[in-house]
């Protein structure tokens, strides 16, 4: 089942651009990453999904219900975590998620002690009196203590300690399995890679890539380095030599490479040489996605 389907979206702000013609899906227990630099366009979608904002053409659709701006839709079947949350800092903790919990799914108390529990949470503080990890622990179980059947959330690790951020991602895999569709949007990327099965990058308000994260990180830079046996000269590798491939370091006995694609032809181009060993540096998508926009923008060296 389609939980949040996009289409067409565009959003412009005068002259500038949010968002243009951005269509993608998020299947019922999926977890979905929303990947871009800072001006990309993810939270401009974020608020039009929201409903916090008018797109200037397209339609957004949660559950099978159409958005529609400065409308509540489906908020209480959503668990949404903005980017710059904040909270009421005069009250306790409970009493500003009680309060929150009223305006929507109503009686939540066992859950949100559990929650609580699991993040380390004490519910009778202050919010004013918190770190700002533990505000981001009340913006975590705010978007998560009604079991809603769809999770937008954006940036929600921000500032928490490494222990917290795993016990997050935790309940993140666990509401999927229970069905909820959830887009995750951040910039921590080895996170993105941990959780989600597919991914968007946007790049300037457009929809640059959509694929699973093998894919993505497969269309990345990939690096060789080779150890040659002593008394082996290091071989020369000219641009035009092969394509695709770049040296990155070189000495008398060890060079290392980066490439594109099959290593094949790059297996074939060692053959001749006497060599020691062969290792290879693992691709990550934080390695990915900066390489693709070294090549989108004409700045890979």
């Amino acid at each position: 089942m389609e939980a949040i389907e996009i289409q067409k979206l565009t959003k412009r702000y005068g002259n500038a651009r949010g968002v243009e013609d951005l269509s993608f899906n998020i299947m019922s227990g999926e977890v979905f990453g929303y990947l871009g630099p800072n001006g990309s366009g993810k939270t401009t979608t974020i608020r039009c999904l929201m409903g916090l904002l008018r797109p200037t053409s397209g339609n957004c659709f949660i559950l099978g219900q159409r958005i529609k701006s400065g409308k509540a839709t489906q908020h209480t079947r959503i668990g949404y975590l903005p980017g710059d949350f904040r909270i009421w800092p005069g009250m306790t903790t409970r009493k500003s998620l009680e309060l929150m919990a009223a305006l929507g799914n109503g009686n939540v108390n066992r859950r949100r002690d559990e929650l609580a529990e699991r993040l380390n949470l004490n519910l009778d503080r202050k919010v004013g009196t918190l770190s700002k990890g533990n505000r981001q622990k009340i913006g975590v179980i705010y978007a998560f203590q009604h079991q809603p059947e769809v999770l937008i959330l954006d940036e929600p690790t921000i500032g928490l300690d490494p222990l917290i951020r795993q016990v997050v991602l935790d309940m993140i895999r666990e509401a999927a399995q229970q069905g909820a569709a959830v887009l995750l949007s951040s910039h921590d990327l080895s996170e993105v890679a941990s959780v989600c099965e597919r991914a968007a990058i946007l790049r300037e308000g457009y929809l640059a890539e959509l694929a699973p994260i093998s894919k993505i990180v497969q269309q990345g830079e990939k690096r060789l380095k080779i150890w040659f046996t002593e008394g082996t000269a290091v071989p020369v590798l000219t641009a035009d030599e092969l394509s695709g491939v770049r040296i990155i370091q070189q000495n008398s006995h060890t060079l290392l490479i980066a490439y594109h694609g099959k290593i094949d032809s790059v297996i074939k181009w060692l053959a001749p040489f006497s060599i020691e060993r062969i290792g290879t540096q693992e691709t990550t998508l934080e390695n990915a996605f900066i390489q693709y926009y070294k090549r989108e923008t004409g700045n890979e060296k």
